[in-house]
């Protein structure tokens, strides 16, 4: 069975072609294999207890629904389920299923703006000098994912010809299959020339095991948190903590918004813009500018 179909045969049929249908669209819309199961997951969950179709289904039926079942979430996963329903319903008015979605934007939980976790210079120097202690491949790994601010998922596919070592640049397959170019740090380019000219095979990833095959990310993961643990770090190191600190430190070297947005891979300013709410960060950049 594939992973945009439903596990679990609904009460409904009408329900059990649309839904199947929705989630198709979204895979031919090259959404992330992540989020399609988290749509297809909760669909199910929501449809399998409903016997009428999709397209009896009220406003008020559905407010109800998320006051008595949903009511205990957290603000974040219940705005992320009307989100999901809200996104199969737009589907049905673009199909011509129903006329009007019943999902109404005033059910959404007001979300408090987060602030991006980021590395102060402090520690930005600490995982550096610990990364000095791992072995070549992780030393290039975390440098590329501070100096080019790249996804995890899309470093780990990563193959060696997408990248060139000379420009410092590489072609990586970001969200929706979009291809985008990022570069990275002359000190990113000498590790990662000193990690392929050690490497005993010849795989086409650029990241692998000591036998070739690809490194996974829970692996890339593992290895991150393990530096953080080593380094003496406060919090929990994750790789995209990289990413906000790359965008954080092209910010505060005075890029603007636009340029990180596209460096990072976001279709919307709005996205980047979460990274303008920092203005500790400038005052800090600000004083070691004029100060020293």
């Amino acid at each position: 069975m594939n992973f945009w179909e439903l596990r679990k045969s609904l009460p409904n049929s009408d329900n059990q072609e649309t839904v199947n249908e929705f989630l198709l669209d979204l895979k031919l819309m090259n959404k992330s294999k992540g989020t399609i199961i988290q749509y297809r997951d909760y669909l199910e969950r929501f449809f399998i207890r409903h016997d009428e179709s999709f397209r009896d289904l009220s406003s008020e039926t559905l407010q109800q629904w998320f006051m008595k079942q949903e009511a205990h979430l957290m603000e974040k996963t219940l705005s992320q389920r009307i989100a999901i329903l809200s996104s199969f319903f737009n589907f049905c008015v673009q199909e011509e299923y129903i006329e009007l979605s019943p999902i109404k934007s005033r059910w959404y939980p007001r979300l408090p703006k987060p602030i991006p976790k980021f590395l102060e210079k402090e520690d930005i120097a600490k995982t550096r000098y610990q990364s000095e202690k791992l072995s070549s491949r992780n030393q290039a790994m975390v440098e590329f994912m501070l100096s080019s601010g790249c996804r995890i998922g899309e470093m780990h596919q990563l193959d060696c010809s997408d990248v060139n070592i000379e420009n410092r640049s590489a072609h990586v397959l970001g969200k929706g299959g979009r291809i985008r170019q990022i570069h990275f740090s002359e000190k990113c380019r000498v590790l990662l020339e000193k990690y392929l000219e050690s490497r005993e095979h010849e795989a086409s990833a650029l990241f692998t095991t000591s036998n070739g095959k690809r490194l996974g990310i829970p692996g890339i993961r593992k290895i991150v948190k393990e530096l953080g643990e080593e380094a003496g770090m406060d919090t929990r190191l994750h790789p995209h903590r990289f990413r906000h600190t790359f965008a954080t430190e092209l910010l505060s070297k005075g890029a603007d918004l636009e340029f990180i947005g596209a460096e990072l891979g976001h279709t919307e300013l709005s996205t980047t813009q979460i990274y303008a709410r920092l203005p500790k960060r400038k005052i800090i950049s600000l004083y070691r500018k004029y100060m020293g």
